[in-house]
């Protein structure tokens, strides 16, 4: 994926591509754009469903349904306000979803035997049992969730920018400074002496990866919205950051 430019546009995003096959009504396109959404955010929507109280294989049953109800059902064809942003449209219809499935009292066994993505479940649960111990509500964990998967991605682009200039090795050395979670333990001073640079040089990489992933994270924000402006973009980014500290 392309930086983007100090002034980006963005005419068409991830989610609005997405939006126009399932409005095309093209089930191939459909069922592999969603399968695309349905690897990158099925976690968030598993530690929900967990969180609600459904045991490990019930959250896996409730996730894989529900995103074979999107390809089959394909809400995404009636336009409204919720198809703005991915993460509110996924939240929503996935709680109608659970409610459906518990009113109906149907088990739902991996969609009957259908699987649109798999999930890693043992991956999973590790996850989920290293999610915070105390009462966080299960709309706070799925946005804790949602944060963490964008900010990855955005790391993610730019270390396949780096690595295309040759500088792998710079980036994964800075990398830590750019982590919420890991930057507490970075050490300008260690950074230095396993590059070789200066103390001063460091901190001038350090703040322009750090202006560059600005520009990737706000990119990747963008993706998850339909026709986005700066003022949504900055919304959401304000959005995540407050995810980041729950």
């Amino acid at each position: 994926m392309p930086l983007p430019n100090a002034q980006p546009q963005f005419p068409i995003t991830c989610w609005t591509a997405v939006l126009q096959l399932c409005q095309a009504n093209d089930a191939d396109a459909r069922q592999k754009a969603l399968a695309d959404i349905c690897r990158d955010y099925w976690y968030p929507l598993y530690a929900f469903a967990r969180r609600i109280g459904h045991s490990t294989h019930d959250a896996e049953d409730l996730t894989q349904g529900f995103f074979i109800y999107l390809v089959e059902q394909n809400p995404l064809t009636h336009a409204n306000r919720e198809l703005g942003r991915l993460r509110t449209f996924l939240l929503t219809v996935f709680q109608r979803y659970i409610s459906d499935v518990e009113d109906r009292k149907r088990a739902q066994k991996r969609g009957g035997h259908q699987e649109i993505v798999s999930l890693d479940l043992l991956n999973a649960e590790e996850r989920y049992l290293h999610e915070p111990a105390d009462p966080v509500t299960p709309e706070t964990l799925f946005e804790r969730s949602w944060a963490l998967h964008v900010l990855r991605s955005a790391l993610d682009t730019l270390r396949q920018s780096e690595a295309k200039e040759g500088r792998s090795a710079l980036f994964e050395a800075i990398a830590p400074f750019l982590d919420p979670e890991a930057t507490a333990s970075a050490s300008t001073e260690t950074a230095a002496q396993n590059l070789g640079l200066s103390v001063e040089a460091v901190r001038q990489t350090i703040s322009r990866l750090r202006r560059k992933f600005r520009d990737v994270l706000r990119q990747q924000i963008a993706g998850t919205l339909n026709a986005p402006s700066e003022v949504e973009i900055d919304e959401e980014l304000t959005a995540l950051q407050a995810a980041l500290r729950s």
